[in-house]
């Protein structure tokens, strides 16, 4: 019964998704409180109806003359397992509500060239997620990975991060406990084929991650966007 409602669910919001393109079109369809969007240029915009869901729609936004337009989406992508929060937690399994920027790319092979910082990923290159250390939430290479912090190698050969946009989510200043190793990533899947939610970052399919990282520029001041759409359009949070 689980099933055949999430696949009833997965074909009510597609129609609302497709089709998918990579070229801007006409139509102005963002309303977004200026205080998420900053000085940017453009958007990543992940945002869905109901805030348990651990599926969302994604698109990319940029502003013209003319005000902002849809450059791709928007596409169904999957989010945290308990989907959206405005008071993200280690481990709590949701994707945290907010305005991010993109301090690097990351991969094993190479990213189309967008400005952005890339780091190579090698063996032993890690992201600290252990609490007590206070490497909290960066990246730390040359020693091998701890119980409890991402093995991004190992990930990386496994297929999710093989490619992989960072979001700079509590960095600045860094507090132990909120969470990190927020990431845009490709799916991971079931036996069954089926995509697997999140443990609290966006995925989507290998070839869409592609498609967001050619577009995305560091000299338009690239923004994501993650929350549900009554989020997005208050002034008030």
């Amino acid at each position: 019964m689980r099933a055949s409602v999430k696949i009833a669910f997965c074909l009510a919001v597609l129609p609302s998704l497709l089709p998918t393109t990579a070229h801007a079109d006409n139509t102005p369809v963002l309303n977004i409180t200026e205080n998420l969007v900053g000085n940017a240029q453009q958007l990543v915009v992940v945002e869905n109806a109901v805030k348990e869901s651990s599926f969302a729609a994604l698109s990319v936004y940029i502003k013209s003359d003319l005000g902002w337009r849809k450059q791709f989406g928007s596409i169904l992508v999957r989010i945290g397992r308990n989907g959206f929060s405005q008071h993200h937690r280690e481990g709590d399994g949701t994707t945290p509500m907010g305005s991010y920027g993109i301090p690097l790319v990351f991969g094993i092979v190479p990213v189309p060239e967008n400005g952005f910082p890339f780091i190579r990923i090698r063996e032993n290159y890690c992201w600290v997620l252990r609490q007590t250390q206070k490497t909290y939430n960066t990246l730390v290479k040359g020693s091998k990975c701890a119980n409890g912090d991402e093995d991004l190698y190992r990930i990386a050969h496994g297929g999710p991060y093989r490619r992989g946009i960072a979001l700079d989510f509590n960095m600045n200043p860094i507090v132990r406990g909120h969470g990190g190793a927020i990431f845009i990533h490709s799916h991971s899947y079931y036996a069954s084929g089926n995509t697997k939610p999140t443990s609290g970052c966006v995925s989507m399919t290998s070839a869409q991650l592609l498609q967001v990282l050619k577009l995305i520029d560091i000299k338009l001041h690239t923004r994501v966007i993650l929350g549900t759409r009554n989020y997005l359009t208050s002034s008030t949070r």
